[in-house]
């Protein structure tokens, strides 16, 4: 069975058993089939980025997880992927390039958060190589970086071998505020960046798009400001994911941003990777 197919199956399965924690999907930036946890399904979030696809988003708090039940629905997920490529050349680890702690809210405001990648990794560690996922992988937006208990996670999460996608979208602190609506100082953020490259490999993942500003079109983040943020860790972070917006946000009420094109995206990467930092573009 091709990977393909084999997410089609898997989407069909997820369906019949309405998951509430667990979720798969295919993922551009993670190149193939990833298993998603939710640890936000009241659609909560602490940040409320402009070009956030979440339906329904508001500022709240995790909600109280059925970490049983999210357990239950992760050993199904991967007890059917197993069964269905049991027959096949693959293996597990072939087919599914991660388990992502994302869903629609950032992983790492859960007060359970640590508790429940300790029982992922814990779950992992019972199976065999071969039929574990390629990764574990926590995408978070850094926000609660300063905490003992998630800095004592991400440094679990290292020893399973896993790595962090760290959402950085500006250059300076009014696209903080405009972009990912907080009023974090970008120079905070990126002292929690720096934490977060100590504890575990750590990829930036960045969302290129241009918004109206003014009458004038502009592309956020601008450039010269982003690499300048970057440039003093550039020998502490992995690499930089680059993407674009590919389907609409449901945050953008006044319907000011738009997907940039490849030739901008690839501008982007082209001029990060003079400056001799690892890039990985996804249009």
């Amino acid at each position: 069975m091709q990977t393909s197919a084999l997410f089609e199956a898997l989407s069909e399965f997820a369906a019949t058993r309405a998951w509430r924690y667990i979720y798969p999907v295919w993922s551009r930036r993670a190149q193939g089939i990833s298993i998603g946890i939710n640890l936000h399904p009241n659609h909560c979030c602490n940040w409320r980025c402009v070009y956030c696809q979440v339906p329904g988003l508001q500022r709240g708090p995790s909600p109280v997880i059925d970490s049983q039940l999210l357990q239950q629905e992760l050993t199904d997920c991967l007890g059917w992927l197993t069964h269905h490529i049991h027959d096949t050349i693959y293996s597990l680890h072939d087919c599914v390039q991660d388990i992502a702690f994302a869903g629609d809210g950032e992983p790492t405001t859960s007060p359970q958060f640590a508790d429940i990648l300790d029982m992922v990794a814990n779950l992992m560690q019972q199976r065999k190589p071969h039929d574990r996922p390629a990764c574990l992988r926590l995408i978070t937006n850094g926000s609660q970086l300063q905490h003992a208990h998630i800095q004592h996670a991400l440094k679990r999460l290292h020893e399973m071998g896993g790595e962090v996608w760290f959402k950085l979208d500006a250059g300076n602190d009014g696209e903080m505020l405009a972009v990912n609506d907080t009023h974090l100082p970008l120079a905070l953020h990126l002292q929690r960046l720096q934490t977060c490259c100590t504890l575990c490999p750590t990829w930036v993942q960045t969302a290129i798009f241009s918004r109206s500003l003014h009458g004038e079109t502009v592309t956020t983040p601008t450039l010269p400001g982003y690499m300048e943020a970057l440039l003093p860790l550039k020998q502490r972070i992995s690499g930089i994911l680059l993407y674009g917006i590919a389907r609409p946000s449901q945050q953008d009420l006044r319907g000011c941003i738009q997907a940039t094109s490849e030739k901008i995206l690839e501008k982007y990467a082209s001029t990060l990777r003079t400056q001799g930092f690892r890039v990985r573009m996804f249009v």
